[in-house]
C-alpha cells in the first residue's frame, strides 16, 4: 500500500519493513521537521482487541519523556490504517560499532550505561519493561550520546498470536534465564540484558555464543560466562563484579532496580578516580574512535527480521509464548549513502484522517479537568476525607490477613478447573499461603501445586523447542522419537528420561551423522539433566503424599480397618511398577499380608 501523506507527515523513503508493518522517513509539513512514521500492518488492526492494545500502549509510551529514549510524537488513523510518528535519530547502533571491531573502554561503557539506567528507571516506574535490550536497539548519536529504541514491542504485540521461531520474545544472546523459560517478565529481565550489553561492549562479544537457538537458551539458563577481564584485562575488578551480579541466574540476586545500579556505577567511577595515578599519561581519556562507515536513521522500533543468532545486523528475534515482536531493518543508509531530502510542500490530508499529537493529548486532558463542575465539597476537603478513609482501610486490611481457608478455596478452585493457565495465575497465592501458613496440613498440597507449575513451564518450553526442531528437519528419522519422548514427560518424566538417554546411546557416537540426526541427539543430551531433575522433584512430592496416606491408614487401622485396607491396596495398585516407590509399596503390602488372614478367618 502506497502513502503520500499520513496526518501531517509527508511520507518519503522506506526505512524498514517487517511482519508488523513498515517504517518510513517523513517530514511534518506543518513544522518542516523530520520524523519516522511507523505504519502497522493491516492484518493487525483486524485482530480482536488490537486497537485497544494500540491505544493503551500509546498511552504508556507518551509518558516516556527522557533524553535517552527515542521520543514519540503522535499517533493516528487514516481509513483502516493505524500509524504513529516518532523521533528520527542520526547515528549508528552499538551492534554496528561492535561488528566493525570497535572495543569500548570501560569508562565509556560505564557512562553510557548510567544514562540507560536512568532511562530504564523511568520506564519501569511506569510499568513498562523493554524485554529486548541489546546493542542493536541502542543508538550512538553523532555527539556520542545514547538512545534506547524499540519500546512498544513488549505489550503492543504481546498477544497478537503471531509468533516466530523460538517461542520467546527478545534476542537470545541477551535474554534473561527466566525470560527464556517463559516465566513472568519483570524489570529484572532488563537489568540482565543490560549486563549482557556491558559485557559485549567490553569483550567485543556477547556473554554466550552458539549457532543453535536451543543451545543458546540452555546456556542462558545454566551456564556461567567467562569473566569479562579475560577479554578486556583493563576492566576494573569492581566493574567485572557489577556485570557478574547483573548476569546472575536468580533475578533476586541482581540489583533491586536500575537507579541503584546507576548509583553503583557512579560510586565505582568516583572510587577509581580517587585511586588512579594523577601522573599517568592519558588517564581517563577514551581510546580513539574508529572512523564510521555510514550511519542510519534510528526510530522507536529498531532491528532486523533475520531471526538468526550471531547476526551482524540489529535483530529482534522471536516472540513470547502467545506473543510476537516487531522486526524492522532501520539501517536507512550504509556505506555513506544518505536519505534523500523530502519535499515540505503541504499536501491536504484525506478527510478520513485522524492524528493526535502528544501535546494535544496533554492539553485535552488539562481542559477536561478544568471544565468539570466545582463540587459542593471542596477538592481539598474531599481529598482529605478520601485520604483518611484510605489510610484507615489500609491499616484495617493489614491487620486482617486473609484466612487460610479463604486462600485455599481460591487456589483449589484454580487447581480443579482443568485449566493450567488458571493454576499458573494462582502461583503468587500459593507462595503467599506457604509463607503465612507453612504449618497448615494443606501446605504439602500447595508445594505439590508449585512443583506442578514448574513442571508445566519446563514442559512448555521443551515442547516448543521439539516442534521447532521437527519443522526444521521434517524428514529426520529421529524427529518423531524425540517429540514423543518430550510429550511423554508430562505423564512420566522418568520414562521420558530413559527414552532420551536411549536416543543419545544409540545415535550419539560420532560426528558423521547428518544434521537431522545430530541436532536431535544434541537436544536430547541437553534435556536429560533437566528431565532427571524433574523426576527427582516429582518423586519427592509423590513420596511425601504416599507417606502421608500410609500414616492415615495406620491412624484408622483400629477404628476403620476397611478404609485402612483400601488405602494400602490403592498404593500397591498405583505404584507397584515404580522403582522409586518400592519401599512404600513393600510397607503397604506387608500390612495387607497381615490383614488378609484375619479377614479370611472372619
Amino acid at each position: 500500500m502506497q502513502f503520500e501523506q499520513l496526518g501531517p507527515y509527508r511520507i518519503g523513503k522506506q526505512l524498514g519493513r517487517g511482519g508488523m508493518g513498515t517504517v518510513y522517513a517523513a517530514v511534518n509539513v506543518q513544522l518542516n521537521t523530520p520524523a519516522a512514521v511507523k505504519v502497522l500492518a493491516p492484518q493487525l488492526a483486524m485482530q480482536s482487541g488490537f486497537r485497544e492494545r494500540f491505544e493503551a500502549e500509546i498511552e504508556s509510551l507518551k509518558k516516556l519523556h527522557h533524553p535517552n529514549i527515542v521520543q514519540l510524537f503522535g499517533y493516528g488513523q487514516q481509513d483502516d490504517v493505524l500509524f504513529y510518528a516518532m523521533e528520527l535519530v542520526e547515528g549508528v547502533s552499538l551492534e554496528d560499532e561492535l561488528t566493525r571491531g570497535r572495543r569500548f573502554e570501560w569508562r565509556e561503557v560505564s557512562n553510557l550505561c548510567i544514562k540507560l539506567c536512568r532511562a530504564l528507571k523511568l520506564a519501569h516506574d511506569h510499568g513498562i519493561v523493554h524485554r529486548d535490550i541489546k546493542p542493536a536497539n541502542l543508538i550512538l548519536t553523532q555527539d556520542e550520546d545514547v538512545k534506547l529504541t524499540d519500546f512498544g514491542i513488549a505489550r503492543l504485540f504481546g498477544n497478537t498470536g503471531l509468533t516466530s521461531e523460538g517461542g520467546v520474545l527478545g534476542t537470545a544472546e541477551y535474554m534473561a534465564p527466566e525470560q527464556a523459560d517463559g516465566r513472568r517478565v519483570t524489570h529484572h529481565c532488563d537489568l540482565y540484558s543490560l549486563g549482557g550489553v556491558m559485557y559485549a561492549l567490553l569483550a567485543g562479544r556477547p556473554p554466550f555464543r552458539s549457532d543453535s537457538l536451543l543451545e543458546m537458551l540452555q546456556l542462558q539458563r545454566y551456564a556461567t560466562p567467562e569473566p569479562v577481564r579475560r577479554f578486556a584485562p583493563e576492566t576494573p575488578v569492581e566493574f567485572e563484579q557489577i556485570i557478574a551480579q547483573l548476569l546472575a541466574k536468580d533475578p533476586q540476586q541482581r540489583f533491586p532496580n536500575a537507579l541503584i545500579l546507576a548509583r553503583r556505577l557512579e560510586a565505582m567511577q568516583r572510587g577509581l578516580s580517587i585511586r588512579k595515578d594523577p601522573d599517568a599519561p592519558g588517564e581517563g581519556a577514551p581510546p580513539p574512535k574508529l572512523p564510521r562507515r555510514g550511519s542510519y536513521k534510528a526510530t522507536l522500533d529498531g532491528g532486523d527480521s533475520s531471526g538468526q543468532l550471531g547476526s551482524t545486523r540489529g535483530a529482534a528475534t522471536g516472540a513470547a509464548a502467545g506473543g510476537a515482536t516487531s522486526n524492522f531493518d532501520l539501517t536507512g543508509s550504509t556505506g555513506g549513502e544518505s536519505v534523500a531530502p523530502l519535499s515540505s510542500a503541504t499536501v491536504p490530508a484525506p478527510p478520513s484522517t485522524r492524528f493526535t499529537t502528544v501535546e494535544e493529548d496533554a492539553v485535552r486532558e488539562s481542559e477536561l479537568r478544568s471544565s468539570q463542575r466545582e463540587p459542593l465539597i471542596s477538592l481539598a476537603t474531599m481529598l482529605l476525607v478520601v485520604g483518611l478513609a484510605a489510610i484507615a482501610g489500609v491499616v484495617w486490611f493489614s491487620l486482617q490477613p486473609e484466612s487460610a481457608d479463604s486462600m485455599y478455596r481460591r487456589i483449589d478452585a484454580a487447581a480443579s478447573s482443568n485449566d493450567d493457565h488458571k493454576l499458573v495465575d494462582a502461583k503468587d497465592d500459593i507462595a503467599r499461603f506457604l509463607s503465612l501458613y507453612s504449618n497448615d496440613p494443606r501446605a504439602e498440597e500447595m508445594r505439590g501445586y508449585q512443583s506442578r507449575i514448574t513442571t508445566m513451564q519446563l514442559e512448555g518450553t521443551a515442547l516448543v523447542q521439539a516442534r521447532l526442531l521437527s519443522r526444521r528437519h521434517p524428514r529426520s528419522a529421529l524427529g518423531r522419537e524425540y517429540l514423543e519422548a518430550i510429550k511423554l514427560a508430562e505423564i512420566s518424566p522418568d520414562r521420558a528420561a530413559v527414552r532420551l538417554q536411549a536416543i543419545v546411546d544409540l545415535y550419539g557416537d560420532g560426528n558423521r551423522q547428518a544434521p537431522g540426526i545430530r541436532d536431535f541427539v544434541e537436544a536430547a543430551r541437553q534435556q536429560i539433566p533437566a528431565m532427571k531433575q524433574r523426576v527427582t522433584d516429582l518423586t519427592s512430592v509423590r513420596r511425601s503424599l504416599i507417606e502421608d496416606r500410609l500414616r492415615q491408614a495406620d491412624k484408622v487401622s483400629q477404628s476403620d480397618p476397611d478404609q485402612a485396607r483400601r488405602i494400602r491396596q490403592a498404593i500397591v495398585d498405583l505404584y507397584h511398577d515404580e522403582p522409586w516407590a518400592a519401599p512404600l509399596v513393600a510397607r503397604a503390602r506387608a500390612t495387607l499380608a497381615v490383614q488378609i488372614p484375619e479377614s479370611n478367618e472372619q
